[in-house]
Parts: structure tokens; sequence; C-alpha cells
């Protein structure tokens, strides 16, 4: 009886070792009290034996999950890559991002609700929590700055677009373990000003203010320990009539093998490169067609989890 419990366990292990299909799941956790919601992708190849990848994806102030999942298209490419995407939804769509402002929801800690997230995901799947990683736009990409600021042993980089370093913690940045970052930001930005300031259509400081693209690089170079050299590159203008063009820059001798790129988009607006023109260019500007942030921001995860670092492409 003993060896035909044994046997039908592990055809039931068998039959539940892989999810076929790509799979999302509406999931809901208690943090200080409060339900908080997210969406799960689970990729077509889940296996529970195989450990992937963590991406979590963090919508703008007013959005919500949904919306970063039609925005990014990030499902259809961790079907490709084999990873997990989540995309949490903030309460009232707005993040505690780490600004000041009377607009910001600054009482909360979300911090806390991201930590319990990767905690909970890790128990109830086969997440590798050595290669979690966080992205987001405007309020999101803050917010991703926030999380690397406060759980840097967590997270081993970040993508923010359309973001900056705050200025209400920028002179206290020091992050307990470098984080790689890839930032991708517009020079045409009316929210969030390419060389800092106000944050918004109001120079009112309701929501906060941050520093300019330059001195978050340069902020973000001291915290890993950076050189200065750099390699630049010009991204190929494959759409012409989109009024942007892009540049590339990186740092590759950082500490612990971890780089700090920039994306800087001259022309480019409040956007996701590659998304949708989610509100008329007369309010957020132009979307730079010329590659899709989606795709450009894995691939810079997935170098840091192949663990691509100073010796590569030093010149």
């Amino acid at each position: 009886m003993k060896s035909l419990i044994i046997v039908y366990l592990l055809l039931l292990s068998l039959l539940f070792t892989k999810v076929c299909d790509a799979k999302d799941i509406d999931g809901k956790i208690i943090v200080d009290g409060m339900e908080r919601e997210y969406i799960l992708h689970l990729p077509k190849e889940y296996d529970v034996t195989i450990p992937l990848p963590l991406v979590m994806v963090f919508h703008g102030g007013g959005g919500d999950a949904k919306g970063m999942v039609k925005l990014t298209k990030f499902n259809k490419l961790a079907d490709k890559e084999n990873f997990v995407v989540v995309y949490p939804d903030a309460i009232n769509k707005n993040w505690s991002d780490g600004r000041i402002g009377e607009k910001l929801p600054m009482d909360r800690d979300d911090v806390k609700f991201i930590s319990f997230l990767i905690d909970s995901l890790r128990d109830k799947y086969n997440i590798d929590t050595n290669f979690v990683f966080a992205t987001g736009i405007s309020n999101g990409g803050f917010f991703s700055i926030y999380l690397a600021y406060k759980l840097s042993k967590r997270i081993l980089a970040v993508a923010p677009v359309t973001a900056n370093l705050p200025e209400s913690y920028a002179d206290d940045f020091k992050m307990e373990y470098p984080v790689s970052l890839l930032l991708i930001n517009g020079t045409e930005d009316p929210l969030v000003k390419y060389d800092g300031g106000f944050v918004g259509f109001r120079d009112d400081g309701e929501r906060g203010k941050s520093v300019s693209t330059d001195e978050t690089i340069r902020l973000w170079m001291k915290g890993n320990d950076c050189m200065t050299s750099r390699k630049m590159e010009d991204l190929v203008n494959k759409n012409i009539n989109d009024g942007c063009t892009a540049k590339k820059y990186t740092y590759y001798k950082c500490k612990d093998r971890t780089r700090v790129s920039l994306i800087r988009i001259d022309g480019g607006g409040h956007t996701w490169p590659g998304g949708a023109q989610y509100l008329p260019k007369l309010i957020v500007g132009n979307v730079c067609k010329d590659f899709k942030a989606t795709e450009v921001i894995w691939e810079f995860f997935k170098g840091q989890k192949q663990g691509i670092g100073d010796e590569e492409n030093e010149n």
C-alpha cells in the first residue's frame, strides 16, 4: 500500500511539473492590514523544478497593473525568454516612491509591500531570488529607483523609464549593495524634466522635485564605485518620422561587475519607447519608435543575470 501511494505521488508530481500554457494570475496579499493586489504572469515553459528570474513592472501615477501589461507587452517576451513577470497595483494608483509633495502618498510603506510580495512569490513559485529586477514608468520608474535604494540586497538591477533620482534623498543616496541601472529618459519630457526640477506640469512642488538625468547617473556611478570611462553608441534611427533619436551611454567598470547605462532620447517625451501613444503628443510628447524599451530592458537584465561585467566593451 505504501509503495502504491509513493507511485501515485510521483505521478502527480510529473503531472504538475509544468504549466503548458502561459498563465496570468490575479493575486492578493495582506500587508499592514491592507489588501494588496498584483497580476502575475508565468511563462509558457514554466517548470516548478527550474528557478526563474523575476521582473517587477510598476505602473505610473494614475495607471494600474492591467495598463502596464498592455503598454509594455512583457508577457510575450517572458514566454519567449522564460522569466516570471509581476505587475503590482498601487493603492489609489500612486506609489510612495520617496518624493515629498502634497499629492504624494508619503505615509504608506510600499517598499514593505514589495518585499513581502517577493517573499510570497518565492514561497509559491520557483523564483530565483538572486535575479530579481524592477522597472516602471514615471511614478513606477521613481519607485524602482526607490526600491534599489531601500532593497539593494534583494534587487540586482533596475530600469526606470521617465524618472530621475528624487531631490528629497539625493544628498543621502547610498545603496548598501551596488545595483545595476539602465535609465531611459527623453529630453523633451514635460513632466519629469531631463534637467531636473519640479515633477508634473505645474511648478508647485505637489509632486516633488528631482535632480537631473545627468546628476542621477553621476550619483549612481558614485554609489557603484564606477570609473568615468564609458562607451557611447548611437541607436539606429529606425523610424525617421517619430521626432526622436537615441544614444546609449554605458559605464562598465563598476563595483561587483555592475554597470550603469543611460539611453538619452533626444526629442523623446513622457512615454514608453516602442509603446503606444497613450496620450496626445501635446500632453506627453513623442514616443520613440527606434527601439522597444521592453526588449532593451530585458537584454540589460539578462546581461546582469549572465554575469556580464567590466571585461566587456571596455573601450
